[in-house]
């Protein structure tokens, strides 16, 4: 498994980070706890050392399964989480209006930060994310305010977390990079939904880093009738297959330090694994990619 640097937080990230939403076993379904702490170690044994977690992921169930599976690796592994949903909504989103209600203010995120690292069993965590920030703002640059930012710079003062950043579209974390200084940034980023490569000259310029996620545009990549386009056609090696392609094609970007890839069962990790490796697509491949599908 390839490493490489998350911007200037001279963290080492694994080319594939785990998502974890899924071992919460609520929206996507029931994953029982001993398969679930067996799957993240089974993540770390083959060369991942990047989980991404929030608070609300089964309502905190994510963070103690991760936790208890590399509690002994502790050291070894990078522990990304969020916060700004409500506990208590994971699971209960099609019965909830919408956008689902947020808290990003300063008392919030201090108690949400002390209930993470509770959950995971550590004293630190590497990097905290205000989760899907403004993400239903009309206007993110009106809409953003101080107050959670002076709270992330709290939190890293007491030793509490090491980095911070936002998970949210891409023009809201560079509202985020630009404006607060964040040193990481979660973005959807993949073949379908290229938005995020506005984002990218100004993290290499600032210096943070990048995590992509939705690497397969929300399964969008393999409904071939959107749009009447088989994009299995342009699987070609090293790639073989869409999902491999897919993969390939986000870690091509050099400003992308880690693909995030959400893990519910041992195969689709294996696949994920093995997708993430090198060699990645060439120029003229990727070139070629960008000219025939549409972002």
């Amino acid at each position: 498994m390839e490493h490489r640097r998350l911007g200037r937080t001279g963290l080492e990230v694994s080319a594939l980070t785990m998502g974890c939403w899924e071992i919460g076993g609520l929206f996507w379904g029931p994953v029982e706890a001993e398969a679930a702490v067996a799957l993240v170690r089974g993540a770390y044994d083959v060369g991942v050392t990047t989980f991404d977690l929030a608070n609300n992921y089964g309502n905190g169930r994510a963070e103690v399964l991760a936790g208890i599976a590399l509690k002994d690796v502790r050291d070894r592994v990078v522990l990304v989480t969020k916060a700004g949903y409500i506990m208590g909504a994971d699971g209960a989103q099609s019965v909830m209006e919408r956008p689902i209600a947020q808290r990003f203010d300063r008392a919030y995120l201090q108690w949400e930060c002390d209930m993470s690292l509770w959950r995971l069993g550590t004293d630190r965590i590497d990097v905290y994310m205000l989760h899907d920030y403004l993400l239903y703002a009309s206007d993110p640059a009106v809409a953003a305010t101080d107050e959670p930012f002076e709270a992330l710079h709290r939190l890293k003062e007491q030793g509490k977390i090491r980095h911070y950043g936002v998970s949210s579209s891409p023009e809201v974390a560079r509202l985020a990079v630009e404006r607060y200084g964040a040193e990481v940034v979660e973005v959807p980023f993949n073949l379908l939904d290229r938005r995020a490569e506005q984002l990218f000259p100004v993290a290499r310029e600032r210096g943070a880093g990048v995590l992509a996620r939705s690497p397969f545009a929300n399964g969008r990549l393999f409904r071939p009738a959107e749009g009447g386009r088989d994009y299995g056609t342009f699987v070609r090696p090293p790639a073989r297959s869409l999902a491999e392609l897919a993969m390939k094609f986000v870690l091509a970007e050099d400003a992308v330090a880690s693909v995030v890839a959400g893990i519910m069962r041992e195969t689709e990790l294996s696949e994920n694994v093995a997708a993430a490796g090198a060699p990645f697509l060439s120029p003229d491949h990727l070139r070629a990619l960008r000219d025939a599908v549409p972002a």
